[in-house]
Order: structure tokens, then C-alpha cells, then sequence
């Protein structure tokens, strides 16, 4: 990341329109970062009146009432002394975004920590967030048009299924590959659509619904020295949904067995004691919210319902997985989900009764 002085950031217009909305003193420094959703691009600004993150999102993936909604949510989350960066008015309106240049822009505090240790203990303090933000959020009411895409009976799953193959056969240039992608996809959006009636079946929509995070995982939580969360990032995909979508996709992110940076060498089963202690976390926050016998039962169907209804918009927008081959993430996935459907139950089943 390299850092931009003053006379750069008057160099870029629309980066330097949106920082002077904000009444931070002269800035110092300014640093493009790569955290959080990379759909979204962020700066660090080191100011006179303190560090801040600039975060800017396209009005093609983001509506205003998206964002705003977004915002009443953390700044709920702030009044109840969640550990979520505070957000800065601009100077006029005090409003808690700014829009110009078809871009939606926020600015927060920057909150300093280190990522997940993959430990038990951070594990357990990920889980008791989530239900202590799920608490927070309690019976607070949500305008229409304002939430984001669930990963459960995704409406428009199907249709982006249907431009994977031509998306990798772009990138590859091979024939052979947009067959081989065509027939991974059918058997996962199959696999998808047996997971979905399954968890249906289970009563997933007459259980009550939470205003969720949506998007639970390691890289939007830092943590202190002392093991707490020190901050909840990226608000951007909030919406109302039974709990168990948030716990199901935030089990799965932490306890995913990682060995490396390469996510064609993980193994493919879950961390147990990790898995263990961010259920046991979640809790453990209010004995009046546990997860209830059947909630825990459908964590193993809508962990592969995320991993496929996560996975399809990526590939079929890029031909790829981030840096890594569309085709081969493909194959990942299709064998985490075959996973998820058996040995997973079992594990989970097993915590049921323990």
C-alpha cells in the first residue's frame, strides 16, 4: 500500500471532493487499503484531528437506502457500546454518507487490532459478539428496499448459475473448461436446491427474524491484545433474516480448516474445538437466546447453501475465484458441500447432545 501525500489526493478529484465533505483537519497521509469486501474500495487517512477509514461504494451494487439503513444500524450498534467504528457526519447536514460521482461514500474512525489467531478462545469471543449484536439489534425495524441479498432461496441464484460456464470459458479460452464448469454447476445448484427445501422443510421461515450482519467471517473482526473484539467491520450486506443465517455462515468462516493462504490445499472438514467454541460463545451471551436443537440442525445445510450461493456471483461476474482459477475453486466448493451433507451432521449432531 503505498501512501499519498496532499498534492495526490488533490491529483485524484472525486477521492478528493468526497475527503473535504469531512471535517477532519489537514490531512497528513492517506493510504488506499485492502480490508473488508473488495467490492468496496477504502483509504486510511491520517489527519491532524486523528485516523480515519474512507470508504467508497458504487451506486451500481449499493442504494442509498441500502447504505443508510447500513448506518442506522451501526450507529444503534454504537449507542449500546458495541465495539463498532464510529461514523463521522459530513459538514453539512451531518448526514452519515456522501454521494457524488455515482459513489456513496462513509467515513469512520479507524479502529486498530490484529486479525483472528484461529484460536478458541477468539473463536468463542467471535460467537458471543454475533449473538450480543443480534441482541442489540432486537425488534428494530427495517425499511423496504433496504436490505441486501440473503444466501438462503437465493431469488436470482439460477441466473447467475447460467453465466458461469461462458464466464470461465472467457477467461480460459477453453472449451473443454466451460463443459467441465457446466456440469460442476448443475450438480451444485442441484445439491443447492435439495439444501434449500431441506432447511424449509425444518420451518426456517415461521422462526423468528433478526436483523443480521450477513457476512460473519474472520476478515471483518480485529481483536485486541487481550483476545475481546475490537471492531466489526463491513455492514454492507445487514437485512432481516433468522439468526441462524448469520451463526450458520460465521460457524463455517471460523472453523473452516485452513492451512495456507492456497484454498485448494484445506482440508476439508471443520475445526472442531473452533466450531465448538463459537457456538458455545454465541451462547453464552444471553441463556435466554441459545440455539434451540433445530437451529443447530440446520447449520450444516445453510453452511453449504452460503458456500455456493457466496461462491456463484464471484465466479459468474470474473471467471474467477479472486486470484484463483474459476473452474478449480468449483471443484473446491463441490467438495466442501459434499462434506458439509455428511460428515458435518454428524459433528453437529454429535454438539447437539453434548
Amino acid at each position: 500500500m503505498a501512501e499519498s501525500t496532499a498534492q495526490d489526493i488533490r491529483n485524484d478529484a472525486a477521492l478528493a471532493i468526497a475527503c473535504s465533505q469531512y471535517d477532519v483537519g489537514p490531512i497528513q497521509t492517506i493510504v488506499e487499503a485492502v480490508i473488508g469486501s473488495r467490492r468496496s474500495r477504502k483509504w486510511v487517512i491520517r489527519a491532524r484531528r486523528g485516523d480515519f477509514v474512507l470508504k467508497e461504494r458504487s451506486e451500481a451494487l449499493a442504494t442509498v437506502e441500502q447504505v443508510a439503513f447500513a448506518h442506522e444500524v451501526q450507529l444503534r450498534l454504537e449507542e449500546a457500546q458495541f465495539p463498532v467504528a464510529p461514523l463521522l457526519g459530513t459538514r453539512e447536514g451531518n448526514r452519515s454518507l456522501y454521494q457524488g460521482n455515482e459513489r456513496i461514500y462513509e467515513l469512520t474512525r479507524l479502529i486498530r487490532g490484529s486479525s483472528f489467531d484461529r484460536s478458541s478462545e477468539q473463536a468463542r469471543e467471535a460467537g458471543r459478539t454475533l449473538a450480543w449484536l443480534h441482541a442489540a439489534l432486537s425488534g428494530m425495524e427495517v425499511p423496504a428496499l433496504s436490505t441486501s441479498t440473503p444466501f438462503h432461496r437465493r431469488p436470482d441464484l439460477a441466473g447467475i448459475a447460467d453465466h458461469i460456464p461462458r464466464a470461465i470459458r472467457i477467461v480460459t479460452g477453453r472449451d473443454e473448461d466451460r463443459k467441465a464448469a457446466s456440469e460442476i454447476v448443475k450438480r451444485l445448484f442441484h445439491a443447492y436446491d435439495q439444501l434449500v427445501q431441506r432447511t424449509d422443510l425444518m420451518g426456517y421461515a415461521q422462526w423468528p427474524r433478526f436483523v443480521v450482519h450477513g457476512d460473519w467471517h474472520p476478515g471483518n473482526l480485529l481483536f485486541s491484545e487481550h483476545g475481546h473484539v475490537a471492531g466489526v467491520f463491513d455492514f454492507d450486506t445487514v437485512r432481516l433474516e433468522p439468526r441462524i443465517a448469520d451463526v450458520a455462515n460465521g460457524a463455517l468462516q471460523f472453523a473452516m480448516k485452513v492451512t495456507s493462504d492456497d484454498p485448494f490445499s484445506h482440508p476439508d472438514g471443520l475445526n472442531e474445538s473452533i466450531l465448538l467454541a463459537f457456538l458455545s460463545g454465541y451462547d453464552a451471551h444471553d441463556p435466554s437466546l441459545m440455539l434451540s436443537v433445530t437451529e443447530v440442525q440446520a447449520l450444516a445445510p445453510l453452511m453449504a447453501e452460503a458456500l455456493i450461493a457466496e461462491a456463484f456471483p464471484v465466479i459468474a461476474q470474473t471467471g474467477r475465484f479472486g486470484r484463483w482459477s474459476g473452474l478449480e475453486f468449483l471443484d473446491v466448493v463441490d467438495r466442501k458441500v459434499k462434506w458439509l451433507t455428511t460428515a458435518a451432521e454428524e459433528l453437529l449432531a454429535r454438539l447437539n447432545h453434548e
